[in-house]
């Protein structure tokens, strides 16, 4: 009995317009969970760039506007919750960088069935107190208001379903595709008029 991988091949072999599905590489040496393979973040990340290019962003892989995510796991099993994105994050720091949205359209949550949400819908209505949070209140949340930029630190773990949650940024950056459709980490996504993007996984 042929497996799925085997027939795929044989089928796209026998009818050329069918494209060959590359075997799921998993990404857990980069710090993230098993769970998520290349073709399944490629796959989120695709259906992100479908409802959000040009509405989110505009330059895909670009650090100015839209390179990275962050994956929100639950901090006791280390399963994946979803993806928290900034867009836009850094465009008002660029020399034509010109922002398309203000502070409240920059931050996204993606549900790993691939519905997007405003991230500010799940920002926390009051913070622990212990010395850690006293001092991230009180220095470094004035300064992520004032940029618009909302971190897995500002989200309520309860509502994204976790006693409590940590995350791995990944951030994929645009780079030629002459040879990088095979390259293990990199992503190939497609924009709206079908222009092809090449980007390099990497992880921080």
């Amino acid at each position: 009995m042929l497996s799925v991988l085997a027939l795929t091949s044989f089928l796209a072999a026998a009818q050329p317009g069918l494209a060959r599905v590359p075997p799921p590489a998993r990404l857990s040496a980069l710090g993230l969970p098993a769970e998520l393979t290349e073709n399944r973040l490629q796959a989120l990340l695709q259906s992100f760039v479908d409802t959000g290019y040009g509405v989110r962003f505009r330059r895909l892989g670009d650090e100015s506007d839209f390179d990275h995510g962050h994956v929100l796991l639950d901090a006791a099993t280390g399963a994946p919750l979803a993806i928290l994105y900034h867009t836009q994050e850094l465009a008002g720091a660029t020399p034509g960088g010109e922002r398309l949205l203000g502070p409240d359209g920059r931050n996204w949550i993606q549900w790993l069935d691939g519905r997007v949400e405003n991230a500010r819908r799940y920002e926390r209505g009051s913070y622990p107190r212990s010395g850690d949070w006293d001092w991230f209140v009180a220095r470094q949340l004035p300064r992520l208001r004032a940029r618009g930029t909302i971190t897995d630190r500002m989200l309520d773990p309860v509502q994204l379903g976790a006693s409590a949650e940590r995350s791995v940024q990944w951030t994929f950056t645009r780079r030629s595709c002459a040879g990088a459709i095979a390259a293990t980490g990199v992503l190939r996504v497609l924009l709206p008029d079908r222009t092809p993007v090449c980007l390099a996984l990497s992880v921080q």
